[in-house]
């Protein structure tokens, strides 16, 4: 990848935008935003004593460290998706796990929907750019059916549980997906700001599309770019709870009931300049070129909101 300075440059010029002073104040985020915090790899345990993996590729962890793997997956998956109200009358639960990683929302989810109603048919579409080797088992009691998960991959059905996993670029392969409407998405890749091309709003539209009208969708974060791609596509939003020093995440509806944003977030939804979707138009930008073209898109709301200021404070001056 060339010089960042440099591809900053072309992609302005491509866009039309001056930038001038703000341009080391743009670098100084974009520079913030692709920095790896992990350069190891490896495994990791967590707050509540189960284990996760470090990908040296994002520089991130596949859960949280400070929640727990297990916590995250019970706490801000499987809880806000509201398959617990649903599954004790339902014959069949669909759902699509976007972003799959080590399999343990899947896990999760499988164990306590067969808690709570042993004939409930679990179908699951999985979808992640490469599932990685020596994933450590989650403990008791999901011990069995994670291992269960993992070895039905890619393709495989055993005792009402089916499983299948779309391996590669999510923004070809959810394309790949017929047939099946979610009653409920996890959706779970890296950080937006490590992992863009999963969080656009195109991305988000092909996902949106494979959810039923009253279905949920439900992730860890509560990124400004992703809420607002949610926002434009006609879901409504809520909160979830916050999990160890992590902050609340999202769940989302087009039809169904989930809540909704404080005051405070639906101000800064509405207002703050960096609540402009990640853009990805022909799902094929190279993930530095989205969060460029992102803060770009910053940038103009930025100066925008400073002239109307400056406007309405001359108006003021002069009255």
């Amino acid at each position: 990848m060339q010089d960042l300075r440099e591809r900053l440059s072309e992609r302005a010029l491509l866009k039309g935008v001056e930038l001038g002073k703000d341009e080391e104040r743009v670098l100084r985020d974009l520079r913030r935003w692709l920095r790896r915090d992990i350069p190891c790899k490896g495994t990791v345990r967590t707050e509540d004593g189960s284990y996760t993996l470090i990908d040296p590729e994002h520089g991130e962890p596949y859960h949280s460290l400070t929640a727990g793997a297990l916590t995250e997956s019970l706490e801000k998956f499987f809880k806000p998706s509201g398959l617990s109200e649903i599954a004790p009358f339902r014959e069949r639960i669909a759902i699509l796990d976007v972003g799959f990683g080590l399999g343990y929302n899947t896990a999760v989810a499988v164990y306590e929907l067969r808690k709570l109603n042993r004939k409930v048919r679990v179908e699951v579409i999985a979808l992640d750019k490469n599932v990685p080797e020596n994933i450590p088992d989650l403990p008791e009691p999901y011990t069995a059916v994670h291992r269960k998960i993992m070895g039905l991959l890619p393709e495989g059905e055993s005792d009402g549980v089916s499983v299948k996993l779309y391996e590669g670029d999510m923004r070809k392969t959810l394309k790949a997906v017929r047939n099946f409407r979610a009653d409920v998405i996890f959706h779970d890749p890296f950080s937006p700001y490590r992992n863009p091309e999963a969080w656009s709003l195109e991305l988000l539209g092909l996902v949106k599309k494979l959810l039923r009208e009253d279905g949920v969708w439900v992730s860890y974060t509560s990124s400004l770019p992703v809420r607002r791609a949610l926002y434009e596509l006609g879901f409504k939003l809520g909160s979830t709870p916050s999990v160890g020093r992590k902050r609340g995440g999202t769940v989302a509806s087009i039809k169904g009931c989930v809540g909704e944003l404080t005051t405070k977030e639906r101000l800064k939804l509405l207002n703050s300049p960096y609540s402009v979707p990640l853009r990805d138009p022909g799902l094929d930008l190279h993930p530095t070129d989205i969060l460029i073209d992102y803060r770009l898109s910053v940038l103009l709301r930025e100066r925008a909101v400073s002239s109307e200021r400056r406007r309405e404070l001359s108006q003021i001056r002069s009255s």
